[in-house]
C-alpha cells in the first residue's frame, strides 16, 4: 500500500482561494491562493521525490490535521489541500477518487499535515 506524508503552511480558505470581477462577473483564482499553490507545490513535489515518487491511483484515504484555533472552520481549508496534490504531484488522481477523508484540529502545529494512503476501498452506507 503506497502512502505519502507531508507537511505545508496553512492552506487558504475557500472563502479566500478566489476573487470575482464584477465587471463580467467571471471568477478567478486569488493572488495569495495562486503564491501558496505554487510555492508549497514546489515543496511538496520536492518531498515526495526525496520519498520515492510513490504512485497512487484511485481509492484513496487522507488524513490531515490542521493547526487552527476556533476562530477558523476545518472544512474550509480541504479544497485547497486536494487540488494541491494534483498540482504537486505528476498523474495525481483527480480529488474525487479520494474515498475517505479524516480532519482534525490540531492546535500547535504550524500549518497541515497531510497522510495520504492508497487502498481505501468505499464501504456501504451505514
Amino acid at each position: 500500500m503506497n502512502s505519502f506524508a507531508f507537511s505545508t503552511s496553512m492552506p487558504p480558505s475557500v472563502n479566500s482561494m478566489f476573487a470575482t470581477d464584477f465587471k463580467t462577473k467571471r471568477r478567478f483564482i486569488s493572488k495569495d491562493y495562486a503564491a501558496w499553490r505554487k510555492a508549497e507545490a514546489l515543496s511538496v513535489g520536492q518531498s515526495w521525490r526525496r520519498s520515492g515518487s510513490p504512485k497512487f491511483e484511485n481509492h484513496l484515504s487522507l488524513t490531515v490535521h490542521l493547526g487552527l484555533n476556533y476562530r477558523s472552520d476545518i472544512d474550509g481549508r480541504l479544497k485547497a489541500l486536494c487540488d494541491l496534490l494534483a498540482h504537486a504531484i505528476p498523474d495525481f488522481p483527480d480529488d474525487r477518487y479520494i474515498d475517505h477523508i479524516t480532519v482534525e484540529r490540531t492546535p500547535g502545529i504550524d500549518g497541515a499535515r497531510v497522510l495520504i494512503m492508497q487502498g481505501y476501498p468505499p464501504r456501504e452506507a451505514p
